[in-house]
């Protein structure tokens, strides 16, 4: 036994951070693992030398960062990239694109292989990250506020038929200033807040933001030359390729102040024009061109989040920042196939990309990376869901989770503290492939995602992957046991998200 007061000195060796600490493994096949590569050596001068390896090194920095930093909420950072397909990004393996501030993240922080956004296109997947709801919820609660309002509205009877047409077009796209937002909730804390980049809801005001690059469209522009460009963001679809003042600026003003920072630049995202410094990379490789072009917007997009994490370094701020990364959704572009010649496949990401079906449009790395507060680690075989992504941000600043959401607080799992306990992901989509239009089709169809299974269905026609084996192979006709449990998980999902009307205060 020991007496008196013990002075421990921790000193770290060899930390080499690597996606994968055990290379011998393959994703998918452990619950939850820690980065093991390197030493914590724990020196007691009453006891002599007592060394502590691998397994306690995740485990011990994650204790010293949460008992060494402030009381005070962290800024947040939320990076989203547009049209950025899983499978290219460095750390997620692959041989051709370059993505070394990425991969800084995803090697340094917490990274869940297995996530998903809520839907196949980018308007109802940025509405989940705004708001935390389910794109069958916003949709839902939007139709109960626009009955609502147009009873109220003494004009709204007397509008001819188009002009109503009109009328629900104007509201919709303003309507997210009915609902409880991300930056709405953490104003509450004290937060400021700016939107950078893609933001479909007219102006950033309607999401709760205090500032912003997209400040909104007036009705006399529907429909005039440029306008969807105005819709799409405006000024905010220049982030990064044409600027990133507007945000360093920001955060210099907020040097003092907790800030949540919405970073969404149109990248990857078609045009795929990247400048010749990113395009340059690829020029001399076997590469397909589509493949080229679309790499190397991958590579602009990376340097971007490059200059955004060394204005945070050069300003102090990066060890009391939360930054988080998600796709709004997938997309496919394989390093040999050559999609430029169709316009379809060029611009939506092959065939099992952006607005399709397939499990490649909602996968997307997710990463929380908060220097010195979170460990390295990786979670390779837990579901988790863009959805998830506003409780965990409420949890870190200390703001209250609206009991209404359907997503939990991934903190416990990423601090250690608990696990995730969830067999299924289920969605609904309502905009889906189009032959000749770019923008896709109205079209319903919805998605059972499990650890091992795909299963997709639209009307009538129903599809079965094994992930784990092909995403692409259709298997439904060797399994046909599994179709009907799958349908009564949609049906049930369905019942439950679709008719339940949320808290009437969301205005």
């Amino acid at each position: 036994m020991f007496s008196g007061p013990i002075t421990v000195y921790i000193i770290i060796s060899h930390w080499r951070r690597s996606i994968y600490p055990n290379t011998s493994r393959n994703i998918g096949k452990s619950t939850i693992e820690r980065s093991q590569e390197g030493t914590i050596q724990v020196t007691m001068l009453k006891s002599g030398i007592m060394h502590i390896y691998r397994g306690l090194v995740a485990g011990l920095l994650l204790m010293l960062g949460s008992a060494c930093s402030s009381s005070a909420p962290p800024n947040i950072v939320l990076i989203i990239g547009d049209d950025h397909g899983y499978p290219y990004f460095g750390f997620t393996g692959s041989a051709h694109v370059h993505t070394p501030h990425m991969d800084r993240l995803a090697h340094g922080g917490a990274l869940f292989t297995q996530g998903h956004t809520t839907d196949n296109h980018c308007r109802p997947a940025l509405q989940t990250l705004s708001t935390g709801l389910y794109p069958i919820q916003y949709a839902a609660q939007m139709e109960v506020f626009k009955a609502r309002d147009q009873v109220t509205d003494p004009e709204y009877g007397q509008l001819a038929p188009e002009e109503k047409v009109q009328w629900g077009f104007l509201y919709e796209a303003s309507a997210m200033r009915k609902f409880e937002t991300l930056p709405g909730l953490l104003s509450r804390a004290g937060y400021a807040s700016f939107q950078a980049g893609k933001w479909w809801e007219q102006s950033f005001t309607n999401g709760g933001f205090t500032e912003g690059m997209s400040e909104g469209w007036a009705p006399d522009e529907v429909g005039q030359p440029g306008f969807f460009g105005k819709l799409m963001g405006g000024d905010g679809v220049e982030l990064v390729r044409e600027t990133s003042q507007p945000v360093f600026d920001f955060i210099d003003r907020n040097l003092n102040t907790p800030f949540f920072l919405w970073y969404g630049p149109s990248l990857p995202h078609v045009p795929l024009n990247p400048p010749e410094e990113y395009y340059s990379r690829y020029r001399d490789t076997n590469l397909s061109e589509s493949a080229k072009e679309y790499y190397g917007n991958c590579t602009w997009f990376d340097a971007g989040v490059g200059d955004l994490l060394n204005h945070l370094e050069v300003r102090g701020l990066l060890s009391n920042t939360l930054i988080v990364y998600v796709n709004d959704n997938g997309w496919e572009q394989p390093p040999f196939e050559e999609y430029k010649d169709v316009p379809i496949l060029y611009n939506n990401g092959g065939p099992n990309g952006k607005l399709s079906l397939h499990d490649q449009a909602f996968r997307t790395p997710i990463i929380f990376n908060w220097p010195g507060v979170i460990g390295a680690a990786v979670f390779d075989d837990v579901l988790v869901s863009s959805a998830d992504l506003l409780p965990t941000l409420l949890d870190y600043a200390g703001v209250e989770i609206p009991e209404y959401l359907p997503g939990v607080s991934l903190r416990p799992a990423i601090e250690g503290r608990g696990s995730i306990q969830r067999d299924a992901l289920i969605g609904r989509v309502t905009q889906m492939r189009s032959e000749i239009d770019p923008m896709g089709k109205r079209q319903t169809g919805y998605y059972v995602r499990t650890r091992q299974w795909h299963f997709t269905s639209t009307e009538g026609e129903v599809r079965l992957f094994n992930v784990e084996k092909n995403p692409f192979e259709d298997v439904s006709s060797d399994h046909p046991e599994l179709i009907p449990g799958f349908l009564e998980q949609i049906e049930d999902w369905t019942k439950e998200f679709s008719s339940t009307v949320l808290d009437p205060s969301l205005e």
